[in-house]
């Protein structure tokens, strides 16, 4: 057994104050919905899209450091919150205090994970896994939005969804072509599905290797798309057992 495993619990009790975080994404686009993702809820579905995915990717891809992006990549905000600029935060004003948090997290916690190197890394995209994980991020940022249009719970024409996102030119153009806000975020996310000639030379990976990340991840993406269009998305619950079911007070 360690000699002292306190500094350890502290972390993990971090990591526990993203649970109680909310994205602020759903409260400023107003969802209407008992419980909105959290964090941790995001971090979850980017594991599992790395655990279902590893079979089709290629074999080099070291999951240990994929997964140490995934799990710390927003760690900062425990502290910081889930800051967005359409609450006019600039970025660089962002980017202050996002490091104010880092350099406390590695200075507390650094012996345990070096959580600077980490984050740093995942943000500035250095590896082949940093970008996975960066793909991951946007694909679970745009398959929420999905699930709460499949749900029907946002009204693009509420009044308190401030202006500066309801009206952004982007938005208000697609919502004047017909699109809802699953179409909107997915359409504007997928742009970000995408790795470069020069990111190849970067990661030192082969275009044909590359191709087929993005093969991958892609079909992913699009299949989930393919279901909310569809209204198929929400149907996995007929499928369940009634019998398993028969204690399940959330059904």
């Amino acid at each position: 057994m360690p000699d002292d495993i306190q500094e350890e619990v502290k972390l993990f009790m971090v990591f526990d104050i993203l649970g109680d975080t909310e994205r602020t994404g759903p409260i400023l686009w107003q969802i209407k919905r008992k419980r909105l993702e959290d964090i941790k809820d995001h971090i979850l579905d980017l594991i599992l899209m790395a655990r279902i995915l590893k079979k089709y990717l290629p074999d080099f891809i070291n999951y240990d450091k994929l997964y140490d992006y995934i799990i710390c990549h927003d760690l900062p905000e425990a502290i910081t919150g889930d800051i967005t600029a359409f609450e006019g935060v600039s970025k660089e004003e962002k980017e202050r205090v996002t490091n104010v948090a880092i350099g406390y997290l590695q200075q507390r916690f650094g012996h345990i994970m070096n959580l600077k190197k980490i984050i740093m890394g995942f943000e500035k995209r250095i590896d082949i896994e940093a970008k996975i994980a960066k793909m991951f991020d946007k694909i679970s940022s745009f398959c929420a939005f999905i699930k709460y249009q499949s749900e029907q719970n946002i009204d693009m024409n509420n009044p308190n969804i401030i202006s500066s996102l309801r009206y952004h030119p982007y938005v208000d153009q697609k919502i004047k072509e017909g699109k809802d806000i699953g179409d909107i975020f997915f359409t504007f996310h997928m742009q970000d599905i995408n790795i470069s000639d020069e990111e190849c030379e970067k990661y030192q990976l082969s275009r044909k290797d590359a191709d087929k990340i993005l093969e991958v991840i892609r079909a992913f993406a699009n299949e989930l798309y393919n279901q909310k269009l569809k209204g198929t998305l929400l149907d996995v619950k007929e499928t369940f057992p009634s019998e398993g079911m028969k204690y399940n007070k959330g059904r």
